[in-house]
């Protein structure tokens, strides 16, 4: 006769007032293996960023799935007709019109652009902060290296699903943000036309009748079912590895017969699937999409008709891509002179793609040979830490530099954006040296200092466990 599992009593006993656990449970057998997962404690939500940008992605499907269904993905010029008096009646792009025509013609289009603007900026946030987390716990290394290369796939796809939605509009500042993340292309030795015509059909703007249709095909069918299934992916394998857990947090558990040890590696402590993760899974949820409407409904970023159409003999002033393409536009700005035209495949392809490339190899660098399912302690790791911070120094520079001219206006009428081209660049090489360093010695000394007061603590208890044989 099989006996019944304890933690499943457990789980029926202390939801066993609860009417509407009790109706789902009858059907749904809420306390299976799956439903049962245990969730990690983590004292700090930041186990919680993975589920803010898969709410995002979310919002994002949604919303441009309502987007797509209105906008118009042509160049040919056609003849405005909306609200916006400063276009009616002229010619305008296809594309530029019906973005016009969703965002004040539509009732709530502005709203869902919106929505759909700051979900994308979430959304790249939350994954860079969640990589960031997984980088510095060493929550990456074995057996959690394939997963670490997904979300860093998951990264780069959606900074290249954000560009290829920069173009879409067609205004006068998308065509010239775009029109750099052309020449990138271009400039690759060898193979930069070829790539360029194989992907986008042509050169930009010129074949923009023909760029267009394929750019929206990519970031409204192509990237958003590739980003679906590594998100699938993702959450597979993190539920067949089960996640990693904080040690820490062990050392406040009961001492009862049945508690883990504090080394057990092989059970995760915290929080059932369901009902618990599952009602934090709903607040994490709502949260998001409270501070995304905020955001939106707040803080409406319109550029569209202050822009104006694209039009190959206007310039807007100070063109920029989104804050997660900053230290890429940074890194071209500060390109050397000396180089010519290799200058821009050096600092605008070869430098961010040795940054990322970097990212995808790191779990085969900073390697473990055993298996490690608890995070560690970022302060115990002198280098991957001093790693981590030089690289985000490194980063901030580089975006610092993208936006050479709001600092140099901000400094004084006398500094241009010029004059501070070379400081930027021995910044872009020291700071992030200097700060990997320093914070590498502190932790190394840190790490010494550790191991020696264990070293004589354990001394200490050898000592006095001789002393009865002594006597």
């Amino acid at each position: 006769m099989a006996h019944p599992d304890p933690q499943e009593a457990e789980t029926n006993e202390r939801y066993s007032h609860s009417r509407i656990y009790q109706w789902f449970d009858s059907r749904l057998d809420l306390d299976d293996e799956l439903l049962g997962k245990a969730f990690p404690e983590d004292r700090y939500g930041s186990f919680l960023l993975g589920e803010v940008s898969l709410f995002c992605f979310v919002i994002l499907a949604v919303t441009g799935t309502v987007l797509g269904l209105l906008y118009v993905p042509a160049a040919q010029n056609v003849q405005y007709v909306g609200q916006v008096s400063d276009y009616a009646g002229t010619t305008v792009p296809q594309a530029f019109s019906s973005v016009l025509h969703i965002t004040y013609d539509v009732r709530l289009g502005m709203y869902v652009r919106m929505l759909h603007h700051w979900a994308s900026y979430v959304f790249v946030a939350a994954i860079g902060i969640h990589a960031m987390r997984i980088f510095f716990s060493g929550a990456y290394r074995n057996p959690r290296e394939i997963n670490w290369v997904i979300g860093t796939s998951l990264l780069a796809i959606a900074m290249i699903e954000g560009f290829l939605g920069y173009a879409l509009p067609y205004d006068n500042f998308s065509q010239t943000a775009t029109g750099i993340g052309f020449q990138l292309t271009q400039s690759i030795p060898f193979i930069g036309t070829w790539v360029t015509n194989l992907v986008f059909g042509g050169n930009w703007p010129a074949n923009a009748s023909t760029i267009i249709p394929r750019m929206f095909f990519y970031h409204v069918f192509l990237l958003p079912a590739v980003i679906a299934g590594l998100i699938a992916a993702h959450l597979g394998i993190l539920v067949r590895q089960k996640h990693t857990e904080q040690q820490g947090t062990r050392k406040d558990l009961p001492d009862t017969e049945n508690a883990p040890d504090y080394d057990d590696e092989s059970v995760v402590v915290g929080i059932p699937f369901a009902p618990n993760q599952i009602a934090v899974t709903i607040i994490v949820g709502l949260f998001t999409v409270g501070i995304v409407s905020f955001l939106a409904g707040l803080f409406p970023i319109q550029r569209i008709a202050i822009a104006g159409p694209a039009s190959p003999f206007e310039t807007p002033l100070q063109p920029a891509p989104a804050w997660f393409f900053m230290w890429t536009y940074g890194a071209l700005k500060l390109a050397i002179s000396a180089l010519g035209s290799y200058g821009t495949f050096v600092f605008g392809v070869l430098i961010p793609g040795l940054v990322v490339g970097a990212m995808f190899l790191w779990p085969f660098v900073d390697r473990s040979e055993e298996p490690r399912h608890f995070t560690a302690n970022p302060l115990d790791r002198p280098l991957p830490t001093a790693v981590g911070i030089a690289s985000i120094a490194f980063v901030l520079i580089l975006s610092i530099a993208g936006m050479n001219e709001i600092v140099a206006e901000s400094l004084g009428p006398n500094i241009t954006a010029t004059m501070l081209h070379l400081p930027l660049q021995l910044l872009s090489v020291v700071i992030p040296v200097v700060y990997g360093l320093i914070v590498y010695f502190m932790l190394r000394r840190r790490v010494r200092r550790k191991d020696s007061k264990r070293s004589a603590n354990r001394s200490k208890m050898d000592s006095a466990g001789r002393m009865p044989d002594d006597d």
